[in-house]
């Protein structure tokens, strides 16, 4: 993945601390002769144009598109991929001046789809638009560190050198934030309307889509499939086993299950099915496949926002966290291997404190919760739900991604928990597109929003609890901080309740390479 998806976060403290199920075919390698795959996609992509994107189901095609200029092997450890080394310190290529640094990078020689060459001014053309705020970017964190990306032999050279503002102990993650952006494809709608770019055809249309990865985008059926064909002889990668690659669409998960047992998908590539779907297919699909759960770095939670006066309150909030028995939830529907996460750090994040270490921890206390809300002002009403001195009514709503079976399962225990104690919880969901193009990017959900967020070991959750990351109309909507309005960044408490922790799916397309 790319510098950014590497990384990429206090919510509401609900689910777990481990990703679920992955799935996967017991053969680890396509059928001799085999060269084509189809896989299952619970969500279709919002944008394959690096800037834009969001959703995993994106960031997972993009992979087989583009060129990361570092990867990470099995164990973790860092290697080059699109450029010749690493900076570092010892050789002089990552060079500190008091606070500020300078990291002198080397590009392979690869071309783009349409055979143009990758060259630094790609790079800096990327990182110029990246901090344009009128560019509707995912985040601007790495970019607002960086000074400059110069071209040291020339725009067409390869050779690049970043002047940060500052010192930062993972710039050499990637050379800009956003990396290579094909300048001869996009700057003329980037001209065109700063601000508008995410509509451009580039990442959404196949025909001017080029990246420079291993498979070039040849088709995007919107609403049903998307297909990538593998590029002969790439000069990184050579030419890969799968020559082609299909992902399906397929939001409903009862729905991805049936497609897998009767073999019109040859994998499921994203977390979306729920432990007893996955056990199921292990079940009754004669030994072809097999269910493995790792530890990563991924995590359910639900978003507060705060421009709700009802959860204005933070002992509404934490009533609410000591309303829902998220032990009971990962033990029913996950059969404990998705365990309760008590902070928004996955375990194995470096960052996590050490033997829970004070850790806050917000059991399930229903008596404690109903004891919070009535310390706020909240008393029931006839119909049994809680209701504030002005008579309103402690009616919330949760949204979430629309046709993923394990979340909307989530969904009715909360609903059925809260009502246990006074609070009516209303069901709202959206098509995965429409949840994250809009619905949290621009912070449209009344309430609740329940997704996951997901972590790399460097991720240090600027952009998800610091001012910098609220997205707004001043800003193009860049930064991930969902729950809190620019006006009330002196808001205290946790703005989230975290859910579970999560078991990574297989990563499918390492098993394609393989």
């Amino acid at each position: 993945m790319r510098a950014r998806w590497q990384w990429s976060w206090l919510l509401l403290a609900l689910l777990m601390t481990f990703t679920i199920v992955p799935l996967q075919p017991v053969q680890a390698q396509p059928a001799a002769g085999r060269d084509q795959v189809v896989i299952g996609l619970q969500q279709e992509p919002d944008f394959l144009n690096p800037l834009f994107m969001e959703m995993a189901a994106s960031v997972s095609i993009a992979d087989t598109i583009f060129v990361s200029d570092i990867e990470r092997d099995n164990t973790w450890k860092l290697f080059p991929q699109g450029v010749a080394a690493i900076p570092n310190l010892r050789d002089g290529s990552w060079k500190l001046t008091g606070d500020r640094m300078q990291l002198v990078w080397k590009l392979k020689a690869r071309n783009w789809h349409d055979g143009k060459p990758v060259v630094c001014g790609d790079y800096v053309f990327g990182h110029s638009v990246a901090r344009n705020e009128q560019v509707p970017v995912v985040v601007r964190d790495l970019t607002n560190r960086i000074s400059n990306v110069t071209c040291t032999r020339g725009a067409n050279g390869t050779d690049i050198t970043v002047n940060w503002k500052e010192r930062y102990a993972y710039a050499n993650l990637g050379i800009s934030e956003y990396g290579a952006l094909p300048r001869h494809v996009l700057e003329r709608f980037y001209r065109a309307n700063p601000s508008k770019l995410n509509e451009a055809p580039y990442g959404n249309d196949p025909k001017i889509t080029v990246g420079d990865g291993a498979y070039k985008l040849v088709e995007w059926r919107k609403g049903a499939s998307m297909t990538v064909e593998a590029v002969p002889n790439h000069a990184i990668t050579g030419t890969p086993a799968i020559k082609r690659i299909t992902w399906r669409f397929i939001p409903d998960t009862n729905a991805l299950v049936a497609n897998m047992l009767s073999g019109a998908i040859d994998a499921i590539s994203t977390i979306g099915i729920s432990f007893d779907q996955a056990v199921q297919l292990e079940r009754q699909a004669g030994g072809r496949f097999r269910v493995f759960f790792e530890p990563g770095l991924i995590w359910e939670h639900i978003d507060f926002n705060f421009d709700n006066p009802l959860l204005s309150d933070v002992r509404v909030r934490r009533a609410i966290t000591h309303g829902i028995n998220r032990e009971q939830m990962v033990q029913q529907l996950f059969d404990g291997k998705q365990p309760v996460s008590h902070t928004y750090l996955p375990p194995r994040h470096p960052g996590y404190p050490q033997g829970d270490r004070g850790l806050m921890k917000y059991n399930y206390d229903p008596a404690r919760a109903r004891a919070l809300l009535q310390e706020a002002g909240f008393t029931p009403g006839p119909d049994g739900i809680m209701r504030n001195a002005a008579g309103q009514r402690l009616s919330l709503e949760i949204g979430t991604t629309a046709g993923n079976r394990v979340r909307e399962q989530v969904e009715q225990i909360i609903q059925q928990n809260l009502r246990e104690i006074g609070i009516e919880i209303r069901i709202q969901n959206h098509p995965a597109r429409v949840f994250f193009g809009e619905i949290t990017n621009q912070r449209k959900f009344s309430a609740l929003a329940m997704y996951a967020w997901v972590f790399s070991p460097t991720s240090d959750c600027d952009q998800s609890y610091t001012s910098d990351g609220i997205p707004n109309q001043g800003n193009a909507w860049a930064g991930q901080n969902y729950p809190v309005a620019a006006a009330k960044t002196g808001l205290r408490g946790f703005t989230a309740v975290q859910l579970s922790g999560t078991y990574e799916t297989w990563n499918v397309h390492k098993w394609l390479w393989q």
